[in-house]
Formats: structure tokens, C-alpha cells, sequence
């Protein structure tokens, strides 16, 4: 009888304990997630309208990948919908019903982009402006000009929302849910980005790969990505691409498929990257060249 008395407080005590860690697990996070974010000081850059600038601003959206979670007309859609993980939301960027769009200037447009600062003053969730954060003042001006171009869509979306486990795994760094915590919100940003197809200009292109080929480009797991993402390949000259030529690698995010005829996973946004221009991506290999070469084992 007392080991089973015993037995019964083990497993009370044990409870307890799960509760406590569950309630400081919740408490930590939620303090993390609706802790104010300060939004930058600096002035949003000056947005233009004519139709060169809107047409580029169309190709910055593609490139950068913001239709892949927004939709094509940016009306914005649930990308995850998971109550133990997290409800992953991105916005309807219009001024249709449900969308945000009427709540943001220029510059809190900049804010959310480049800091990941929501118009009320919130952090946004999983917006990757961590990777946005290097983008230069005609791009990201370009990207606004074109944003409010579009027509109206009608999309009522539900709210953001963080399971569990979603919860350990942002106390766990495992997954960079709260952008905003990740960039330098006092740097200075370009006025101009680099063009010429030179290695500078595929620095500042190649910004937004670290996100999920790390900073020094030798990939792994993507803490970027949800769970069950596929690990981002290598990426520096003693990876998979080091052997491929520049007309190789250009080919290889036109087409997703490489040199040797397999596919690339739909996970690597090259359909996000075919929109570059062959500059563009001919400073990225150039730049990706003079990495340090990294060997890994294969994905």
C-alpha cells in the first residue's frame, strides 16, 4: 500500500512539475512575442509610380519570394495551419475586405518589411525581414509602389496563432518565428542597390539565402523553415554547385532543374529567383565563388 501511495505522489509530483514548465514555457515565449517592437527612426524612402518603376517593383515581389506566401494578387493565405505547431498567416496586403493594407504608410510598410514591426506596433510572425533587412531603399521602394498598385482583393484571414510545440521550438531557437529579435534595427540601409553583375552586388543579392543556406552558405537544417523542411544544400565552391559553370547555375534557377538533370526540391524558391535578371544571377555565382568552400556531407 505505501508503494503505491508512493507511486501516486511520484506521479502528482510529476504533473506538477509538467504544468510548472508548460506555464513558464508560455510565459516566456508570450512575453517574447508581445513585447513591444520599436519601429526604425529612419524615413521610409520616396515611392514612385510610373510605370517603370511599378514594373520592377512587380519583377523585386517575384524575386524576392513575397507572392510564394502573399498569393500572386497578394490577398495573402494560411500557409500552416497546425493547433499543436502554429497558425502561420500572411497578410492580404490590399485594400480589399481583409486586407491591411489601408493601416500602413510608407513607413511602417518599410518597418514591417525590413524589421519585422507590424503597423500596431507588434512583431510580425515568421515575415522574413531578417532576410529583408540589407534590401536597399529603390528596391524596397520599387516593392511599395507596386504593392499599392494592385487591385483590390477580398480575403478575410484568421489570426496568428502559436501551439505548444510551436512554442518550445521558438524557445528552442529552433525556428525564427519572431524575425524582428534577429536584425539590427539602428544600421544604415543602401540608398541604391549594386548593379553590374559584380561579386558587391552578389553579396547584397545572396543576403536572403543565409536564411536557409546559413551565413556561411554550407546549409544543413533550415531553422527558417517549419518542421520537416528539407536541409538547404551547400552552396559554396566545395558544395554540390562548386563543380557547375556560371551558364550551369543561371540554368539550374531558371529551370529547377541542375546540370546533371535532377530536380531541384520545390522548397528552393527558384521559381522566386528565375525572375532575376541574368546580372543578377551572374553576380551571384560570381560572388558565391569567392565564399569560403565548406565541405558537408550531401543533403
Amino acid at each position: 500500500m505505501s508503494m503505491l501511495r508512493w507511486a501516486g505522489r511520484a506521479g502528482i509530483t510529476l504533473v506538477a512539475l509538467g504544468c510548472v514548465a508548460i506555464g513558464g514555457l508560455y510565459a516566456q515565449t508570450q512575453w517574447r512575442i508581445t513585447r513591444p517592437a520599436a519601429p526604425p527612426s529612419r524615413a521610409a524612402p520616396v515611392i514612385k509610380h510610373d510605370s517603370a518603376t511599378l514594373s520592377d517593383g512587380r519583377r523585386l515581389i517575384q524575386a524576392n519570394g513575397c507572392q510564394d506566401c502573399h498569393s500572386a494578387n497578394l490577398g495573402g493565405q494560411v500557409m500552416v495551419d497546425d493547433p499543436k505547431l502554429f497558425r502561420l498567416v500572411a497578410s492580404n496586403l490590399t485594400t480589399g475586405t481583409g486586407g491591411v493594407l489601408a493601416r500602413y504608410d510608407d513607413a511602417a510598410l518599410d518597418a514591417a518589411i525590413r524589421d519585422g514591426v507590424g503597423w500596431d506596433g507588434r512583431k510580425l510572425v515568421y515575415m522574413p525581414s531578417h532576410e529583408f533587412a540589407g534590401m536597399a531603399d529603390d528596391h524596397l521602394a520599387a516593392i511599395i509602389g507596386n504593392i499599392r498598385s494592385r487591385a483590390a482583393v477580398s480575403n478575410v484571414l484568421p489570426v496568428v496563432s502559436i501551439g505548444p510545440i510551436g512554442r518550445g521550438l521558438l524557445a528552442a531557437e529552433k525556428i525564427v518565428l519572431l524575425p524582428y529579435e534577429k536584425i539590427d534595427h539602428a544600421r544604415t540601409t543602401l540608398a541604391v542597390a549594386p548593379t553590374g553583375g559584380t561579386v558587391e552586388q552578389g553579396r547584397y543579392l545572396t543576403a536572403g539565402c543565409t536564411g536557409c543556406h546559413k551565413v556561411d552558405y554550407a546549409g544543413g537544417a533550415t531553422p527558417g523553415g517549419p518542421p520537416g523542411s528539407p536541409p538547404a544544400a551547400n552552396i559554396t565552391p566545395g558544395g554540390r554547385i562548386g563543380t557547375w559553370t556560371e551558364a550551369q547555375f543561371i540554368t539550374a534557377l531558371r529551370s529547377g532543374t541542375r546540370p546533371d538533370g535532377t530536380k531541384i526540391d520545390p522548397a528552393m524558391p527558384w521559381r522566386a529567383f528565375s525572375a532575376l535578371t541574368d546580372e543578377e544571377l551572374q553576380s551571384m555565382y560570381r560572388y558565391l565563388r569567392t565564399v569560403p568552400a565548406k565541405v558537408t556531407p550531401a543533403p
